[in-house]
């Protein structure tokens, strides 16, 4: 099993990445310029949070309500569907709940983790957007749902990290293999009609 697959837990806190170009100094020097630089800082980057969504809600709710605002564009990433926890869904499901509640994004960037056999496969399908309104009631796709409440985006863009797997011996792993070659294609245009403005 490969590194993305495995879910694990691990205590996180907040590192930059990129250098913005704006010294966090410039922020304390009075409370017009904190406010201006602020905006700058959080509505002009994006916010990547890849597959590590249990620190989503600690970095956000850690913000000014103005700051806060100013975000309009963020990446998560969902875990491959056959090793999600418990946990795993609770995390996902607040994070979307604070998202749909709190803020106005105009851009979401959503990975998913799928599989794709090492050797071609005989029950190879693909799923149409059509068949989403049925697949999204399953059981362990809850998450779709929770997803598809954050709503007026500008843009949505979705795509698919594959890892090799196993040929599937099971009706999930089947399932898995088949939603997985259908992610940037019927799926992808099931949420964008959903979740992006103009698109329904």
């Amino acid at each position: 099993m490969s590194g993305r697959f495995r879910a694990c837990s691990v205590e996180t806190t907040y590192r930059l990445v990129t250098n913005p170009g704006l010294h966090a100094s410039i922020l304390g020097v009075n409370k017009q310029i904190h406010s201006e630089a602020s905006h700058v800082l959080y509505s002009s980057h994006i916010f990547d949070f890849d597959i590590d969504v249990e620190s989503v809600i600690p970095f956000l709710g850690d913000l000014t309500v103005p700051a806060l605002s100013s975000i309009k564009r963020i990446n998560i990433v969902q875990r491959a569907l056959p090793y999600i926890k418990d946990f795993d869904r609770a995390e996902w499901r607040n994070v979307c709940e604070f998202v749909s509640s709190n803020m106005r994004l105009e851009q979401l960037g959503l990975g998913i983790l799928g599989g794709i056999p090492s050797m071609r496969w005989e029950a190879e399908d693909l799923y149409e957007k059509a068949a989403f309104q049925h697949i999204t009631k399953f059981e362990g796709m809850e998450w779709v749902k929770q997803v598809a409440s954050i709503k007026g985006l500008r843009s949505l863009d979705i795509k698919a990290h594959l890892e090799h797997c196993p040929p599937p011996q099971s009706n999930a792993m089947a399932f898995f293999v088949n939603f997985s070659a259908s992610i940037e294609n019927g799926f992808a245009e099931y949420l964008k009609e959903l979740m992006v403005i103009g698109m329904a």
